[in-house]
């Protein structure tokens, strides 16, 4: 019984904050009966100035490093769990997010059909009957469609501002190859390659609703395809080369993570997912994944789309200054490693 109060306690997200905790306890100790003798400690009751000024700062009053987490730019990362760690990965290089960037100046002077060159099906329509009539097995998506790499960005910007809504220069160029790649394999792929920054900006809505945006993608195709089994969401970090790139066997590639949202209750069957390609990764390419990462909702989106199916996985690809061929060395040793977990899931459901 002890036990499970404890963990129900970090269950609700409230055991970084010990004023608030023994509110609660004080209250639950009104209620069920012999409920305090289950505590290892005596509760006080809490100042109200503490519990009001704890709940609109998020700052403990016992605990100043709080004050660190919301003042020191990057530090609340250190609120992100390492799961596995890969080849030379800690606390110390914790991968971080790029700025948002300014929806507004990015899609200043765009053409609006830089991404419809060279695509037969084009139209909307045309597009949601190749979805059913494909019964693709694997979702490629971007929740942050314009994360840019520098060598491939053809003009001038900071290595801050390395945004950009062209498709052959950011993430989704990486979805195109792993699409490509899969199909070249006999794995039926839907690629969802929308300009994700133009959406969000038509609909009035800011970076911090992409993973909102993106959930409409996931369910849309969800709901008309049924074959699809795997999700797959794909971004770059926004580290420098030294720590994004590895040389294998006299090869170079854009080295990637795992990220697992720990924001819904089956969060397990995703890392778990995650961890066998992490592995499977190490087997073949030792040094190319620096490991798996896990969020909770207190650290961004927390879920990142992954209740919706057990074989979600969300990687970041190498950093703003990996290159074309880094970029598909590395897709092409994730697809060798996605493809033998995914002939192995099938003989598994065929026995």
């Amino acid at each position: 019984m002890k036990a499970n109060i404890f963990q129900y306690r970090d269950y609700i997200g409230i055991s970084n904050s010990e004023t608030i905790t023994d509110a609660l306890l004080l209250i639950l100790g009104e209620e069920i009966p012999r409920f305090k003798d289950f505590l290892k400690r005596e509760l006080e009751i809490p100042s109200i100035s503490n519990l009001a000024f704890e709940k609109i700062t998020g700052i403990r009053t016992n605990n100043l490093s709080t004050l660190l987490l919301h003042e020191v730019p990057g530090f609340n990362s250190a609120n992100t769990k390492i799961y596995i760690a890969g080849e030379g990965s800690d606390y110390s290089n914790l991968p971080q997010e790029s700025p948002a960037p300014d929806f507004d100046e990015l899609l200043k002077g765009e053409d609006p059909n830089i991404n419809k060159k060279d695509e037969p099906n084009s139209e909307e329509s045309d597009n949601k009957e190749s979805i059913v009539s494909k019964d693709p097995s694997v979702f490629i998506y971007h929740s942050h469609s314009w994360e840019g790499y520098l060598p491939l960005i053809h003009k001038d910007v900071k290595p801050s501002d390395s945004s950009s809504t062209d498709n052959k220069e950011n993430v989704v160029l990486v979805g195109s190859m792993l699409s490509e790649k899969l199909e070249e394999y006999g794995i039926t792929t839907l690629h969802e390659n929308s300009n994700i920054a133009q959406a969000l900006h038509d609909k009035g809505w800011d970076y911090t609703d992409s993973y909102t945006l993106s959930r409409e993608l996931v369910t849309t195709a969800s709901s008309q395809s049924k074959s699809i089994s795997y999700y797959i969401d794909i971004h770059r970090d926004s580290a420098r080369k030294e720590s994004t790139t590895s040389t294998i066997n006299g090869k170079n590639y854009a080295r990637l993570y795992f990220v697992v949202g720990q924001g819904h209750e089956n969060y397990e069957e995703n890392l778990m997912f995650a961890k066998d390609i992490h592995e499977k990764l190490e087997e073949r390419y030792p040094g190319l994944s620096k490991g798996v990462y896990l969020k909770t909702r207190a650290e961004g989106n927390g879920v990142y789309n992954q209740d919706i199916s057990n074989r979600s996985v969300l990687f970041e690809v190498g950093g703003i200054d990996n290159d074309k061929n880094e970029l598909s060395n590395t897709i092409d040793a994730f697809s060798e490693v996605f493809k033998e977990l995914y002939e192995g899931a099938i003989e598994v459901n065929a026995q």
